[in-house]
């Protein structure tokens, strides 16, 4: 469709997991709990912290299976980084959702 040999569901997956910084945000400022920059920072970095901690996980078992196995669990298609374009799109995930949350607050 894009003119790619690669698969692009796990991108889009990423992409999709990242959208939970929204209700992570909208949480915090409907309980008041924090000014909205905060929440936001929060937000972001909470799945920025999700996406390294699942790569980690990834990277461990795909170690501890090792060979065919391993290559075979991770994915990664032969691409060498992998792992950081999967941090990235849960990041612009997580920026667009909290993009759209700012805009939605400040239209009233």
């Amino acid at each position: 469709m894009i003119g790619s040999t690669r698969n692009q569901f796990d991108r889009v997956a990423h992409f999709s997991i990242g959208l939970y910084a929204y209700p992570i945000a909208e949480w915090l400022l409907r309980k008041q709990q924090t000014k909205p920059w905060l929440a936001y920072s929060f937000a972001l970095f909470s799945l920025m912290s999700l996406a390294a901690a699942y790569e980690i996980i990834e990277w461990w078992y795909a170690a501890l299976a090792g060979g065919e196995e391993g290559i075979a669990f991770l994915g990664s298609q032969g691409d060498i980084w992998d792992a950081q374009k999967d941090m990235l799109c849960d990041t612009l995930g997580a920026i667009t959702a909290l993009c759209l949350l700012a805009w939605q607050r400040a239209r009233g």
